[in-house]
Order: C-alpha cells, then sequence, then structure tokens
C-alpha cells in the first residue's frame, strides 16, 4: 500500500500558524518520510503557491518522499511538465508523480479564460496524458490534435529514473473515466461507502477495460478508543451554519464526486440523530473544511473499513491531510486493515 499525505496550506482564514510557511512545508514533508509514507499530494489552485516550486522544496528536504504534484492542462503544457520532472529528477536523482486535475469550479476556470466545458476538459487531458507519458518514456512526439501540435519533439536531457513517473487521474464521471482507462497508472476516487463505491465506481471502470492501478482519497481520525477519535473528528471538524449552506450549494455542482459527496452528506446529517455514528463519516466534508470522506474510530475500527477498498484492488491511499501528532494512529490502523482477512 503507497499512502500520501498532502501539502500543509500556505494560508488560512481560520487559525494562525506560529512558523512561516517554509517550514512547516518542510517538517511535513520530513515527518510523512519519517511515518514511513510513499509521498505527498502537491495541490494546484489559484489561491495557493505553485506547485512545482514546492515540489523543488520538499526534493531538497527529503531523501525518498516522491511528490504527488497536481497538474492542471490550462495551466502548463505537457513538455513544460515533463521538463520539470527532468529538472526535479536530475537535481534530487527520483521521480515524481503528476496527479491530472480538470478543474472543479468554472468561476476560476473562466478568470483565466479557460471556457471549455466539463466534457471538453476530459477530452484535453485525454491528449495531454498521452503526449506526457510519451515524452516520459523517451519517446519521440510527433502529434497534430485538438489541443497540443508537436513535430518531431523528444525531451532532452531525460534522466531514465523518468520511466518510475506515474499519472494519476481523478474523478468518477464517465468522462474521467473513460480518461482514465485510456492513460491512467493510477485513478483516484473520492469513494462512497464500500457498497456503493464498488457499485457505481469500481464495476463500471472495469467494465470499461480499465487495467490500471486504484487509488482513494480519504481522511483517517483514529485512536485507541473510538469515543476520543470521535471526540477528536468533532472537535477538528464543528459543524457551522456557514459550511452545511456551502454543502447544499455542492449538490448542484457540475464535479460529479463534489456533488455526490454533498447529496450523501446532506442525507447523512438527516440521518444522524437516529442513528450510532458509522465509522464512514461525512461531517468533515459538511464542515466544509476537508474535501474527502473520514474514516473514524479505534484502530480496529478504521482498519476493516478501509480493508474492504484494499481487498478490492486499491494500493494508493491519499490522505485529507494529517496531523502528525497523528502519524503513529494512522500507521496503526493502516497495520489492522492490511492484516483484516
Amino acid at each position: 500500500m503507497h499512502v500520501y499525505s498532502v501539502t500543509p496550506e500556505s494560508a488560512s482564514q481560520q487559525r494562525e500558524f506560529e512558523q512561516d510557511y517554509l517550514s512547516r512545508l518542510r517538517e511535513a514533508g520530513a515527518s510523512c518520510e519519517r511515518a514511513g509514507w510513499s509521498g505527498i499530494l502537491v495541490p494546484h489552485n489559484l489561491h495557493e503557491v505553485d506547485p512545482w516550486l514546492i515540489a523543488g522544496q520538499l526534493g531538497a528536504a527529503t531523501d525518498t518522499l516522491v511528490p504527488l504534484v497536481a497538474v492542471q492542462p490550462s495551466s502548463v503544457p505537457p513538455h513544460t511538465a515533463a521538463a520539470m520532472a527532468a529538472a526535479y529528477a536530475t537535481l534530487y536523482g527520483r521521480p515524481l508523480h503528476f496527479n491530472l486535475v480538470a478543474g472543479a469550479r468554472d468561476d476560476e476556470l473562466r478568470r483565466t479564460g479557460d471556457r471549455l466545458g466539463h466534457d471538453e476538459r476530459y477530452e484535453r487531458m485525454r491528449e495531454y496524458g498521452t503526449v506526457l507519458r510519451a515524452l516520459l518514456r523517451g519517446e519521440e512526439v510527433d502529434t497534430e490534435g485538438r489541443f497540443y501540435t508537436y513535430r518531431g519533439f523528444r525531451l532532452e536531457p531525460r534522466p531514465e529514473v523518468l520511466s518510475q513517473c506515474k499519472l494519476f487521474v481523478a474523478g468518477s464521471s464517465p468522462a474521467s473515466i473513460g480518461v482514465a482507462r485510456d492513460v491512467a497508472d493510477v485513478v483516484v476516487t473520492h469513494p462512497a461507502r464500500y457498497p456503493e463505491w464498488e457499485e457505481t465506481f469500481l464495476k463500471p471502470l472495469l467494465a470499461g477495460g480499465y487495467t490500471g492501478e486504484l487509488g482513494i482519497r480519504i481522511g483517517i481520525v483514529a485512536g485507541p478508543d473510538r469515543e476520543d477519535a470521535w471526540a477528536t473528528a468533532r472537535e477538528r471538524f464543528p459543524e457551522t451554519w456557514r459550511g452545511r449552506q456551502e454543502t447544499l450549494l455542492k449538490t448542484v455542482s457540475q464535479n460529479s464526486w463534489s456533488r455526490q459527496l454533498a447529496v450523501d452528506a446532506v442525507a447523512e446529517a438527516a440521518a444522524a440523530a437516529d442513528a450510532a455514528p458509522d465509522t464512514y463519516w461525512l461531517g468533515a466534508f459538511r464542515s466544509g473544511h476537508a474535501s474527502a470522506p473520514f474514516l473514524v474510530g479505534s484502530h480496529d475500527d478504521v482498519g476493516s473499513r478501509l480493508a474492504e477498498y484494499l481487498r478490492a484492488g486499491v494500493g494508493h491511499v491519499l490522505l485529507n491531510g494529517s496531523y502528525e501528532d497523528d502519524h503513529e494512529d494512522i500507521n496503526r490502523a493502516l497495520l489492522a486493515a492490511r492484516h483484516t482477512p
């Protein structure tokens, strides 16, 4: 199992940070490495520090950690992304992975002149991934597509370690599943509860011919005691009027995974008064401070639920953030998942 944390946010309206961002970033990378995790997700959006500069700092602060860099095709062409990966490999002697994202918010995309519709953005991603993969493999690219044209282009210099780079594709819509089938080494989703995830995502994905690896984006709050873990989760992600309103707005989002999680989160809140808390929890998403579901409970609670996804073939777990103090408990939950029959 490959485990990835996520880089800390550079600024927050909800909290003040004692350390400067560079110090927090370097410590986040070092703590992930101490935990024995494979990599760290470096997000891309218009309100954060450039992910490629962050990846360089992580390379300097760690020895083996592999950045999983979010790449939006509208922001950087494939030959530039490949050249940045080559520069990283030259400097640090290791690969990095690419998390191809189409962009979730139309209003942000419009601000930068990207007027493609949802499915068109995935068409562009297919071309992007095809070109990027060829360059990373050292192939000469000669193609004329709708979005990218190259004439006898080859990546130079090209460190051999680039053959270890993987392309991650996130999403759960029919358009994203089609792209994943064609270009992804790893397809990632924000999973529903296992039975629904298997029926609505995994089976259609495999039926469509996908043969690559599987990943899930999920948060974990675990501990020796179930009640203590729940108290921690609710303290970190308190429900607010604003969070509930944002969740309601997401129920009509164009982004399929965000829309479905929001619908499920609203339904979960309506049923919460009449049921004991389930290990699979959307309260963090409903708070407005997390973008994925969480597994909450004792090490065995979390491990048992996570094991369902692992048995189905999930080999990459992308954590929705983590506190360093949680790393031991997360690892104990992951170990319980591996040992669950």
